[in-house]
């Protein structure tokens, strides 16, 4: 299961020798998705009647794609009476070589939201989201199978302090990631806290993470990334550059030491130099453990020992003119292939569905998406998109394709091949500018994936939306 948390102009690369990536799309424009930044087009162009609406009076005879919709947006935080200054003192976004500052101007009024999960129960669609107002929260994704319109509805909303940063659903376990203070140790301190609820027994408390029962938090920094496995083990990542490996004890044995159902701390392995921002578990049997960090380095773990078994190191960032800055001869580039060169915002594990074989996909605010060979590390494809990628997830069309959805810095959503000739290829691009629909501001802080070709989205707008692949993307 892969990692829910944290936050590309790369040359292409063919896929496991294949051809290379990144060719020519097909473009937008008018009213609907303009061309993507970077200079790359999208190989269809979104009606923007039907993706606001599911309808359009062109039907079979629109010039323009009905493949995605918007079926409900709703408000996944509260207003942030401190948006306006805070943003101010901010300068706007992330600026790497004179990058972002200023550009997303829209004053965003509201707390953003950090993370999103879907869970099935009983055949409905529910979503937990969490935000930096202090808040995790419960909607109910409900359908009208008449015209396909869904709406979603707020059930419930659970106050944990300080900002949640993760949410994870796992079986029939709810995880959320956030900040507090541990007022038993020290109240004016504030540390990452990993809470654990039964969704089977959802008025029982939860499970508490903590790595000690004189230390009852889950690390010393906020918490950034979760992962899970099938077998009952979990791994956090906080902004203190550890990563905590945790094992389900049925029975107890955690330090409460009641015999009630309880997470033990395993063991903490830190490499990091800042956050670390995701985790997934990778390979043919899922025994490497894959870290991404804010220092732009890609790390694997042997999942089974916590042992580092290799680093992707980061590269070269850029300078004041915004060009690659030139390494010192005098000091070569490390040996093997170099990774982002900005910070890392998220890592999906993926199984090519014709061949079996096993890849990792990153994505970084250097504003590239790259594709490596699970088995060796090796970067096997990459694509820019002209602006941060803050988030990845990976959905399937209506033939069961598998796409990669992409979350941007300033609210936009990508959508590309995974298996395409070439791989990465650009399908389309979902913009609020051009559709009317869609997130008034980024970045797009989270991805999920639900039930019925549903894919689910938070920003810092402080709003979830939920989209639906409805067409053919001609893969």
């Amino acid at each position: 299961m892969a990692s829910r948390g944290g936050r590309g102009s790369g040359r292409s690369g063919g896929r496991g020798g294949g051809g290379g990536g990144g060719g020519p799309g097909g473009g937008g424009g008018g009213h609907q998705n303009g061309s993507a930044p970077g200079g790359s087009e999208a190989r269809l162009r979104l009606c923007r009647d039907f993706a606001s609406s599911g309808r359009c009076h062109h039907g079979d005879r629109c010039r323009y794609a009905h493949v995605v919709r918007c079926l409900s947006s709703a408000e996944a935080s509260d207003r942030n009476p401190d948006a306006a200054r805070q943003q101010q003192q901010r300068g706007g976004g992330y600026n790497r070589g004179g990058g972002y500052n200023n550009q997303n101007a829209k004053v965003k009024d509201r707390h953003k939201a950090a993370s999103v999960a879907c869970w099935e129960a009983n055949g409905q669609t529910k979503l937990f989201t969490g935000s930096h107002d202090g808040k995790w929260r419960l909607f109910h994704l409900a359908k009208n199978p008449s015209d396909g319109s869904a709406t979603l509805t707020k059930e419930f909303e659970h106050r944990v302090g300080g900002p949640a940063d993760v949410v994870h659903v796992a079986a029939h376990y709810f995880f959320c990631g956030f900040e507090a203070s541990p007022a038993s140790v020290a109240p004016d301190a504030r540390a990452g806290m990993v809470h654990a609820w039964n969704l089977n027994a959802p008025s029982d408390p939860p499970m508490e993470l903590v790595m000690s029962p004189h230390s009852k938090y889950a690390g010393s920094g906020r918490i950034r990334s979760l992962c899970t496995s099938d077998d009952g083990r979990a791994w956090s990542g906080g902004t203190d550059g550890t990563i905590r490996q945790w094992a389900f004890r049925p029975a107890g044995g955690g330090p409460s030491g009641n015999g009630a159902p309880a997470f033990e701390l395993v063991r903490a392995v830190g490499g990091h130099l800042g956050a670390v921002t995701g985790l997934a578990l990778a390979g043919k049997d899922r025994s490497m453990l894959w870290s991404g960090g804010m220092d732009g380095t890609v790390r694997l773990w042997n999942a089974q020992t916590g042992e580092e078994a290799h680093v992707i190191p980061a590269g070269k960032g850029k300078g004041k003119d915004g060009r690659d800055q030139q390494r010192n001869p005098q000091n070569p580039p490390p040996a093997g292939p170099t990774g982002h060169s900005g910070p890392v915002t998220g890592l999906l594990p993926f199984t090519d569905p014709g061949t079996g074989a096993p890849f990792v996909l990153t994505s970084s605010l250097d504003e590239t998406v790259r594709v490596w060979d699970a088995t060796n590390g090796t970067c096997v494809a990459s694509e820019s998109h002209g602006q941060g990628v803050t988030s990845i997830a990976l959905a399937s069309d209506l033939r069961g394709n598998p796409l990669l959805l992409c979350g941007l810095f300033y609210g936009d959503i990508m959508v590309r091949g995974t298996t395409s000739n070439p791989p990465l290829v650009l399908l389309l691009k979902i913009s609020r500018n051009f559709l009317g629909v869609g997130h008034e501001a980024g970045p797009v802080n989270d991805l999920a994936c639900g039930p019925g070709n549903t894919f689910y989205a938070v920003a810092d707008d402080g709003r979830l939306t939920a989209w639906q692949i409805s067409g053919d993307f001609g893969l």
